[in-house]
């Protein structure tokens, strides 16, 4: 699956040691998607910034929080590209 939009901000996390990036995309202008970057995947965002305009290949990642119960659907960079 891929995903095209406007990069509205790029966030570094850390917790508990799990580091990623976290690109908020805004695909239309008025929908979000917060696209994970995690490991090597974290250093492609380099060459990017705010406003950019990109194409992000993602997987779903669905998981259940061990300690809440929650439901989590995650959007995980396979690869990034710039649109022209």
């Amino acid at each position: 699956m891929t995903i095209t939009g406007t990069i509205e901000s790029i966030e570094y996390r850390n917790t508990a040691g799990h580091e990623k990036k976290v690109v908020t995309l805004a695909p239309d202008g008025r929908q979000r998607a917060f696209v994970e970057f995690r490991g090597r995947r974290m250093d492609d965002l380099d060459a990017y910034k705010e406003n950019d305009e990109i194409q992000v290949a993602v997987t779903l990642e669905g998981k259940i929080s061990k300690n809440s119960g929650i439901q989590y659907n995650n959007l995980v960079a396979q690869g990034v590209s710039s649109v022209q």
